[in-house]
């Protein structure tokens, strides 16, 4: 990251490393993800992990076996949100998904309490479900597994009987589209132009690749007769609510009152790699551009703050248009962790 000394420093004309500016806590900022290979098991009822081989232990006997719909089940280090419960897990020695959020691990077919291994899923509960997501699966009190409750009969329970139901209806996805790839590069532009005195206006653009290789280039004219010394923020906001911000700090563009190696215009193009690009790629695809043009007479603090005010602006734009939906929420969530760092 380039350090603070870098963006003081008035001299310095040019800024091409760009700030990654996480607005999430470093908890929420953690991948999530999504698994595959989740089945209904036709004997007992209940939600089990279909990935390998081996089919984990049944109480009904033997081992699982699927039927019905593939499940696609979202996991990573996720807050709990009104809709959406946290805390399932994958049991490795039966191989169900069960509810791992008490102290109480209910009823292993394999012998004692479920015992958790692996990712931490969050699952939707208490939503309409459609073509391609499923009700009507619930939590058993007596085992704690994940059963479909859909069919007349409960299944088979460690217990004894049937599964019993408790609690929220989860509504589980399956057999989803599959998402379009990321496209190879995305190329952002956008005009230049300042609301205040200054007589000055250009353009950026920004060029962002899956393997992290960026450019950062841009143009700006001084259109009047005082020499002007202008800073620039450039922003890329993930739909994630991660920014990549790139910025010139106190460049000179002359206006006529130089008459001898007048430069009216300034002109940069810089190419590097940068791996955070390349980690993020699937986010950093869908990202949008925005910017800040001022004179430097307007700008009353460091350049680094410059850039992270136009990053958080951004963020509360995303955060807004995601009011009406579900991701909303957590949006907003993060954003007054924001207020408080």
């Amino acid at each position: 990251m380039t350090n603070r000394r870098e963006f003081l420093r008035e001299s310095a004309p040019l800024l091409a490393a760009p700030l990654l500016f996480s607005l999430f806590t470093r908890e929420a900022l953690a991948d999530s993800a999504s698994q595959g290979a989740w089945r209904y098991c036709r004997k007992c009822g209940v939600l089990f992990w279909n990935g390998i081989a081996n089919k984990g232990h049944c109480p009904a006997g033997g081992g699982h076996e699927a039927s019905g719909f593939h499940f696609v089940l979202d996991y990573g280090d996720l807050p709990e949100i009104p809709k959406a419960q946290i805390n399932w897990r994958f049991c490795d020695k039966c191989f169900e998904m069960f509810y791992d959020g008490s102290a109480d691990k209910g009823r292993c077919v394999a012998g004692g309490g479920h015992r958790a291994q692996g990712f931490r899923f969050r699952l939707p509960h208490d939503v309409a479900g459609d073509g391609n997501h499923q009700d009507l699966w619930r939590f058993c009190q007596k085992c704690h597994a994940m059963f479909y409750d859909g069919f007349p009969g409960k299944g088979v329970c460690p217990f004894g009987g049937g599964h019993s139901a408790y609690g929220y209806l989860f509504v589980l996805a399956h057999d989803l589209p599959a998402a379009p790839a990321a496209p190879p590069e995305i190329h952002l532009r956008s005009n230049l132009y300042t609301d205040g005195w200054a007589p000055i206006g250009g353009w950026v653009d920004i060029v962002m690749k899956r393997n992290g290789d960026y450019v950062f280039a841009g143009h700006v004219h001084n259109s009047g007769g005082l020499n002007i010394r202008y800073s620039l923020a450039a922003v890329v906001t993930t739909p994630s609510g991660q920014t990549f911000g790139y910025g010139v700090a106190g460049h000179r563009v002359d206006g006529t009152e130089t008459v001898f190696g007048r430069h009216r215009d300034h002109n940069w193009s810089v190419a590097k790699n940068d791996p955070r690009i390349a980690a993020n790629w699937n986010s950093v695809a869908q990202g949008t551009l925005s910017w800040r043009l001022v004179a430097s007479s307007t700008l009353v603090s460091g350049i680094q703050k410059f850039i992270e005010d136009a990053a958080r602006e951004e963020f509360n734009k995303l955060r807004q248009s995601m009011s009406a939906t579900g991701g909303g929420q957590i949006a907003n969530f993060y954003l007054n962790l924001l207020t408080t760092l």
